[in-house]
């Protein structure tokens, strides 16, 4: 009996450093592939802003495929949730199954996001009023051509996000992150082409070609783990049980969307430009926001593994590691975000038709933003577990909460502030989501703990305020130096100072030791 006991422990033990040595090399592997797609993506940027400025051209393109991509990001992040979560325990019981499940979603959301279409498309005179209530008749009536253009965009965007959901489901991660890759790659090329016989136009095709092409290629990657099946998928059980978590999921990640959408309806009674500058702070704190969600994917497919095999101490263990590092990272992320936010724009979009004033206004919305870093990880973390419950109901309360937050701040701060004023409340409401959503987490899941960032507070604490002054001290003494110089000095300085307070206490802890990252180890 000992004897079985003990082959018992030890092939648990096996089990669990296997599953850390995966789950490590796919966040690696995830991280790599953001880095250079995000870089790709400042380059897109650079060259958009260095072609088109920020302007009311640009305005209109950025407010109409801003809508259409809020609604993208709320098919991915609901389809990646749901179907995440269903396909697992459904794959755990057969294949085949599974994969009939997956084929009969995909049918399901092309039919409902054709009539979502359709709606948009006929409503996109109340639409653009909605999104920009202070322009001009002509204005709003050229917003409304822009929206209906995007529209029927949206069922190639649907194809991608149920492939990439099943990538994710089977661990593999990488070709779902490539698509930022496909998009910076054919908007280049379409406005270096295009630009000088159709203007801003071109970024519509652009964007269309990159639509097409994305759900082309997940389709493919994707095709192995779909299975025939000519049954009503909207009787399929397993549908049912997803169409039963999208209601609330689309409360949930719909308040990002609402969110920007009241950001941008303040904004666009603000200078001109201003909706555009937004848009570009936003790209540039999208690479750690992107950051953060594409990881807590790569978490959730673990997490919810777990969950459907019962093992909850592994569940509180990768929670608990999983929002330590996440804070522990992002907190000198955040200081240099927010003290050197002039620079970061001047140095990525300081060039061509992008002059002093739209760099003054993107610094401030960047500013803004970047606060929102360790709420959107307490946010996100936290979600995914319960999602991985199957419980879309707390997280979707949690989120209407904070839309009432923002909206009420947003509205306060904006006259005061100007378009900080506005990013400053979209960060304060995640902030309140997260904080949420830890305690309807725990309250899922009551074996879920904080008390390793708890004990270690004190030294981030300080770590941080550290930080603050090593900007500060970094901005007196290397003023002098070029842009990129300086940034770089600085980030290492900052980084260099916090990793001598912080990293000794928490190997301390014993929840992550270098041995983790050891060669034995893997």
């Amino acid at each position: 009996e000992i004897r079985l006991s003990l082959v018992g422990s030890e092939m648990c033990i096996r089990d669990s450093s296997g599953m850390q040595s995966r789950l490590l090399k796919n966040i690696l592997s995830v991280s790599g592939v953001l880095i250079l797609v995000k870089a790709l993506g400042f380059f897109k940027q650079m060259v958009i802003a260095g072609i088109f400025g920020a302007n009311a051209e640009t305005d209109l393109i950025n407010l109409s495929y801003g809508f259409i991509g809020d609604i993208q990001y709320l098919l991915v992040q609901v389809m990646l949730t749901a179907v995440v979560s269903v396909y697992i325990h459904v794959k755990e019981e057969t294949q085949n199954e599974a994969g009939q499940f997956a084929s009969d979603t995909l049918c399901a959301g092309t039919i409902v996001v054709a009539a979502i279409s359709a709606t948009i498309f006929m409503l996109s005179p109340w639409i653009s009023k909605l999104l920009a209530p202070s322009y001009s008749q002509e204005l709003s009536s050229q917003l409304g051509g822009y929206i209906r253009l995007f529209s029927p965009i949206l069922i190639p965007l649907v194809w991608m996000a149920v492939f990439h959901a099943l990538l994710n489901s089977n661990k593999r991660f990488i070709p779902g992150q490539l698509e930022g890759l496909y998009q910076s790659v054919i908007l280049v090329i379409v406005i270096i082409l295009g630009a000088p016989y159709l203007g801003v136009d071109s970024l519509v095709i652009g964007y269309w070609l990159y639509a097409t092409f994305s759900a082309g290629f997940l389709g493919y990657q994707a095709r192995t783990y779909l299975r025939k099946s000519s049954r009503n998928p909207f009787r399929n059980p397993q549908v049912r049980s997803l169409l039963a978590m999208v209601g609330p999921l689309s409360i949930g990640y719909g308040a990002v969307y609402i969110n920007q959408m009241v950001d941008k309806i303040l904004v666009s009674g603000l200078a001109d430009g201003t909706v555009t500058a937004m848009s570009y702070a936003a790209t540039l704190s999208n690479l750690v926001g992107t950051l953060i969600c594409s990881l807590c994917s790569v978490l959730y497919a673990h997490v919810t593994e777990y969950i459907s095999q019962e093992k909850e101490q592994a569940v509180a263990q990768l929670t608990e590691r999983a929002i330590l590092v996440l804070v522990i990272l992002l907190l000198p992320v955040t200081v240099i975000a927010v003290s050197q936010a002039e620079d970061i724009v001047l140095l990525i979009y300081g060039r061509g038709a992008f002059d002093a004033e739209a760099a003054a206004m993107t610094a401030q919305a960047l500013m803004g933003y970047s606060l929102s870093f360790i709420p959107l990880a307490l946010r996100e973390v936290y979600s995914r577990v319960q999602y991985g419950y199957q419980d879309s109901k707390h997280p979707a309360v949690n989120s209407v909460i904070g839309i009432a937050c923002n909206v009420t701040l947003s509205i306060l701060l904006c006259r005061k502030f100007g378009v900080f004023g506005v990013t400053l409340a979209s960060s304060v409401a995640t902030l309140v989501i997260g904080m949420l959503n830890v305690q309807s987490a725990r309250r899922t899941a009551s074996f879920l703990s904080l008390k390793s960032l708890w004990n270690l507070t004190p030294n981030i604490l300080i770590g941080g305020i550290l930080s603050i002054l090593l900007t500060w001290g970094c901005k007196q003494w290397l003023a002098e130096l070029p842009l990129l110089i300086r940034l770089c000095l600085t980030t290492f300085f900052v980084f260099s100072g916090y990793s001598v307070l912080v990293i000794p206490a928490v190997w301390k802890t014993g929840l992550i030791k270098p041995c983790h990252f050891s060669r034995k180890q893997r």
